[in-house]
């Protein structure tokens, strides 16, 4: 997705699609660990969890959230680094889902 068409979308709709990418995330993560799949996509999915922050970031709209997003992507940090379980990230991020249904 551009910068152009991303910015198009309100901030709810742009997190809701940041959540997506965590639930693929902890899918692709579990399907490792478990042996269901022999490539690890973790990665893959933190860089593109973290180029859509950053593209919600730079969107005009959102400049005085700024240091709130930051902290969003402290979260995804969090997960990686084992302080929080897949539930809690998942609930965390479902909550802007939710705000847009």
């Amino acid at each position: 997705m551009t910068s152009e068409s991303w910015n198009k979308l309100e901030l709810k709709e742009q997190l809701s699609n940041v959540h997506g990418e965590v639930v693929r995330m902890i899918r692709a993560r579990n399907k490792f660990l478990s042996g269901a799949s022999k490539e690890d996509y973790t990665a893959a999915y933190v860089g593109k969890i973290r180029n859509l922050l950053f593209m919600t970031c730079t969107d005009p709209k959102n400049f005085r959230r700024e240091r709130e997003l930051i902290e969003e992507e402290n979260e995804i940090q969090r997960w990686l680094d084992g302080e929080v379980d897949d539930d809690y990230i998942v609930r965390y991020w479902k909550q802007y889902t939710d705000a847009i249904s």
